[in-house]
């Protein structure tokens, strides 16, 4: 009898040691709950979905455009003052891809990793390549790495191409389209930091989304205008005048739903 009751005791007291167990690690630490995390990228035009070659009017003018890329870096969420967790180093934003609205609204997807689930405080990323892969060049990488597009980096810009704009503009909006253009963002000084305060929850077993819109109107005409009469194309100068009216413009240009 006694047998019988001191063996059940220490089987549910062996079951509750390894249910304990299973919740931490070998170093007797909570073994935390990780979830994965999208980024969803949108593109618009004065509110408007932005499609590849759509006319868009512009200060009197027509604009199309048929590329509208840019990197994003640094990507972490925000624990506290002094605290951020990495979720992605790099990635290729694309939003010239779409040819109608119901692509465009959908957006351009990427998955950024796994993070603890939690309340964030926020999160961060930049606009171009940091630094430290800048100093990198294309053959370094794997064909799928977003490093490794050739046509992605010009050293001329101090690397890669951060952010790029092309397209063509009919400058008296008679339906005659006249002027290319071309703008290439680049350079380490021309790196632009974000980040959002918006409360970040990620749940548990979901794909959790930060939704960012960028909105190519304010890009081009918010804190500073392009003047496509005289400005067509950006030189190989980190304080090219289009460079800097593009880097005063972008962060006003994003919105975090």
């Amino acid at each position: 009898m006694h047998n019988t009751l001191f063996l059940r005791i220490l089987l549910i007291a062996s079951i509750f040691f390894i249910l304990f167990s299973s919740c931490n690690d070998e170093n007797n630490r909570p073994v935390l709950d990780f979830t994965d995390v999208e980024m969803v990228f949108t593109g618009t035009f004065d509110g408007a979905p932005f499609v590849r070659n759509r006319p868009y009017s512009y200060q009197g003018s027509r604009i199309r455009v048929s590329k509208f890329h840019f990197y994003t870096s640094s990507i972490s969420a925000t624990v506290g003052s002094e605290e951020t967790f990495a979720l992605d180093e790099i990635e290729f934003i694309d939003l010239a891809l779409f040819q109608n609205d119901t692509a465009a609204e959908a957006g351009f997807v990427i998955n950024i990793g796994r993070a603890p689930v939690d309340i964030y405080e926020g999160f961060s990323w930049g606009i171009g390549v940091d630094a430290e892969l800048n100093s990198t060049t294309p053959d370094e990488y794997g064909m799928n790495h977003p490093l490794a597009n050739v046509d992605l980096y010009d050293e001329n810009f101090g690397g890669y191409k951060f952010f790029e704009l092309s397209g063509e503009v009919d400058l008296d909006n008679n339906g005659t389209y006249d002027q290319d253009f071309n703008f290439v963002y680049g350079y380490n000084i021309n790196f632009i930091e974000l980040a959002s305060i918006q409360s970040l929850e990620l749940l548990p077993d979901v794909t959790n989304r930060i939704e960012i819109e960028m909105d190519l109107n304010k890009v081009l005409q918010n804190i500073a205008a392009i003047d496509f009469n005289t400005q067509t194309a950006t030189s190989a100068n980190p304080s090219d005048p289009i460079m800097l009216i593009l880097k005063s413009n972008i962060p006003s240009s994003i919105t975090v739903k």
